[in-house]
């Protein structure tokens, strides 16, 4: 007797490891996982068939959805691509898609292995869509996975929501996503903030301006007593209808003519048409249920307002719709529609949660017809700019592109990544932004992530991090040799892929000035024994750079430090910092924004002893005799921050120097923009990014003659270089520069072209050359 299984396993085969040549296929291939799709349409399912419609000739796509209804066909051929749909033809079948697409691959011809470089994944939006695709991306690590964000729900939906599932679902797809993308801001950042780490690119929905164009604007304008305040939007909590039927009670009491229509069903149509019973407003609110897409606009046509005063939102693509049809927009400043409102420009905001406000918002655009012209144009104008679907199809062409064409994937084993500021966070970021457009993916490990743990935990977490995610990369590029470069040394070694270091410091040295008792400086400390502490840390990371295929290093000076350690020449490469964009800011305007009126003296860095901070602070007695009104503002934070405010009082100078922590980016860049000199005392730099930063803006730069300072500045041509902790040194070249402002100019414009010659791009490709 003839045993069959059931339809679930009949192709338990699969042939998942059989593997298509890539000359076989004449395009790239695209597999785009959505929970549902036609006709069950949504803003996720309108991207996929926007984007893949415009992409078709580029790539060749599969839709895979859960199918949800048996009078739908399990394949489907549309204009965009084929629609494979799984599952028994219930609502269930949503949750039994991830499962359901391992066993159902032969049935739509999916053939792919490990080698095959031409497939790509697209999971689409939080939801079990994307499950399947990280289902699948578990047993095939080196096919590239797109997860696009579009999660309309509040955070804390994310964090507690099915018992805690969401947010670990959240969490394993990201870990497993190559590249993210998200159609807000606010959910890009939030990637950030469930610990993506690798490329991320804010992607918008778009829409069809052909579809949702100005129609019948006559008749709108001819109403006098009849005002419609439109909204397209589902029938759940989060849309807050229930705020929109409240504010129409009091709306109609000032325009007796004002309707509300609402497009759209879901789980909520009960309830709120009890709730427009209940106050009374009859007819003048209307459920309209269900609309077809394509007539949603001969609706928003109609319209005066649109209004969704949302409780949470990842996007809101209804507002975007409503522009491109001239309507005048209101929505509450929450999640991804401060991406799409300015206030009284693009449209207004309500406050949440709040009828009476949102009421007298649609009085004042009824009431204003110049606002409400005002608003559309202006809307119009930004719809065209930023949500063409054509504009977004090719943003998402090139990223497809850019992940099938990778020659080598690296993961970049960093101590911090953004928002944390400091010079591994911005090389690791400007990698980022970089590299994956020559050839080169990359995945980032932050050590950051784990410093809340005790030390020794911390590491055995970080270390445990490298190797899992290691597993899709075929380098392991360490950013430091000793807190981050160990562990991820050792989980490069298990799973047997290529180690590379940067090194910007000796490590040893820092730790043994700051912690252990050591006094001399770098050049003299490389040829001397310490404590055991301190060698321990000099035996780990010699150890690492020995034991890695590469170094790299930011300075001419640091190499010779490497070679030293004794790691072979040929393996040591230098390659310089990249500056920041000065994204023009000139120092009128940064003054004029921080209220800066007198003389402005800058450093920065962290308050550690060789900074040099304390003869700085000594040295504002002599320069506040010459200059009573210059003030010294200190960026940065360190253990020595009390002890060098005890200093600035000792000195009766605290009055004049400023202590300001660590600063975001861009009030780092507006302080060294404003200065007008930067200074840095310090006793060893490797390759100060700092210095860059301050030269990309103009700005006098004083600094000392050590470490790879020398290779940045040309003392008299680009800035003044000093002896380190010489005080009268010091204060003489502050003052070659405030004594003769004609001196100081061409010291910044001189310094402006020292950091041209240092731009990301250079980096990136040298790096490349060495990873390729």
């Amino acid at each position: 007797m003839e045993v069959r299984l059931p339809l679930l396993f009949e192709n338990l085969d699969l042939c998942l490891f059989r593997c298509v040549p890539i000359d076989t296929m004449a395009k790239p291939k695209v597999y785009a996982f959505s929970t549902a799709y036609h006709p069950f349409v949504g803003g996720a399912e309108i991207a996929i068939e926007e984007v893949s419609r415009r992409l078709k000739d580029r790539f060749d796509f599969t839709i895979v959805t859960a199918r949800m209804r048996r009078d739908i066909p399990k394949r489907e051929l549309r204009p965009e691509g084929t629609v494979i749909r799984l599952g028994f033809g219930t609502r269930f079948d949503k949750w039994l898609l991830p499962v359901l697409v391992l066993f159902r691959i032969s049935d739509f011809g999916f053939r792919i292995s490990a080698k095959q470089k031409n497939v790509l994944l697209w999971g689409m939006d939080l939801s079990q869509g994307s499950l399947a695709a990280l289902a699948f991306k578990f047993f095939h690590p080196r096919t590239p996975l797109v997860f696009t964000l579009q999660y309309g729900e509040n955070e804390e939906r994310i964090r507690r929501g099915r018992g805690g599932f969401i947010r670990r679902a959240l969490c394993a797809i990201l870990f497993h996503a190559d590249a993210v993308t998200a159609i807000s801001s606010y959910l890009l950042a939030l990637s950030g903030e469930y610990r993506y780490r690798g490329i991320a690119r804010l992607i918008p929905n778009g829409v069809d301006g052909e579809k949702f164009k100005i129609q019948n604007s006559k008749v709108r304008s001819s109403r006098k007593n009849q005002k419609i305040v439109i909204t397209t939007s589902r029938l759940v909590k989060k849309n807050g209808i229930d705020v929109l039927i409240r504010a129409m009670k009091e709306v109609k009491k000032s325009i007796s003519g004002a309707e509300c229509w609402i497009l759209g069903d879901g789980p909520e149509r009960g309830a709120l048409e009890k709730l427009s019973l209940s106050l009374g407003l009859g007819e003048s609110v209307q459920l309209l249920g269900s609309i077809p897409h394509e007539e949603v606009p001969n609706y928003l046509c109609k319209a005066d307002v649109f209004v969704r005063p949302s409780r949470s939102e990842g996007m809101g693509n209804s507002f975007v719709e409503s522009l491109s049809c001239g309507v005048p927009i209101i929505g509450t400043p929450v999640g991804g529609i401060p991406d799409i409102i300015e206030d009284g420009v693009t449209g207004l905001f309500a406050r949440p949660e709040d009828p009476g406000d949102l009421a007298q918002k649609i009085l004042r655009l009824l009431r204003d017809r110049k606002l409400q012209n005002r608003i559309a144009v202006r809307g119009q104008d930004m719809v065209r700019d930023r949500f063409s679907w054509d504009r977004i199809a090719d943003i998402y062409s090139d990223l497809f592109r850019e992940l099938l064409a990778a020659k080598k994937r690296i993961l970049v084993a960093t101590g911090a990544f953004p928002p944390d500021i400091g010079g591994p966070a911005t090389y690791t970021k400007t990698l980022l932004e970089h590299l994956p457009r020559r050839g080169i993916m990359v995945r980032v490990s932050s050590f950051g992530d784990y410093r809340r743990y005790k030390k020794g935990i911390r590491h055995f977490l970080f270390f445990l991090d490298v190797v899992f995610r290691g597993r899709f990369a075929d380098v392991v590029f360490a950013q430091d040799p000793v807190s981050v470069g160990l562990p991820a040394f050792f989980a490069a070694w298990c799973i047997r892929r290529e180690f590379a270091l940067k090194v910007v410091g000796d490590y040893a040295w820092e730790q043994g000035i700051q912690r252990f008792g050591v006094t001399d400086l770098l050049n003299s400390f490389l040829g001397k024994r310490y404590g055991v502490r301190v060698e321990i840390l000099r035996k780990i990371e010699t150890f690492v750079a020995r034991r890695a295929r590469l170094v790299i290093v930011p300075s001419a000076y640091l190499r010779s430090v490497i070679l030293w350690w004794g790691v072979r020449k040929e393996k040591v490469v230098v390659i310089e910092n990249a500056a920041e964009s000065s994204k023009g800011i000139s120092r009128e305007s940064a003054r004029v924004f921080l209220g800066v009126e007198g003389t402005l003296l800058v450093s920065s860095g962290r308050l550690v002893p060789w900074k040099g901070f304390s003869l700085l602070i000594d040295a504002m007695s002599d320069i506040l005799r010459r200059a009573s009104g210059a003030e010294l503002v200190i960026l940065g934070s360190g253990p020595l921050e009390e002890i060098l405010k005890e200093r600035a009082k000792k000195n009766n100078v605290s009055h004049r120097v400023r202590f300001l922590g660590r600063v975001s980016p861009e009030d780092h860049a507006l302080y060294l923009a404003a200065a007008d000199v930067f200074i840095l005392n310090t006793a060893y730099e490797g390759f100060s990014h700092t210095i860059l930063e301050a030269l990309s803006r103009g700005t006098p730069v004083v600094t000392t003659a050590v470490g790879g300072n020398p290779e940045l500045i040309r003392d008299g041509e680009n800035g003044l270089l000093v002896p380190y902790d010489n005080r009268n040194e010091l204060v003489r070249a502050v003052f070659r520069v405030l004594d003769d402002p004609a001196f100081g100019a061409r010291l910044g414009a001189e310094g402006r072209k020292t950091s041209m010659r240092f731009t990301a791009e250079r980096m990136a490709d040298k790096t490349v050359t060495l990873f390729t």
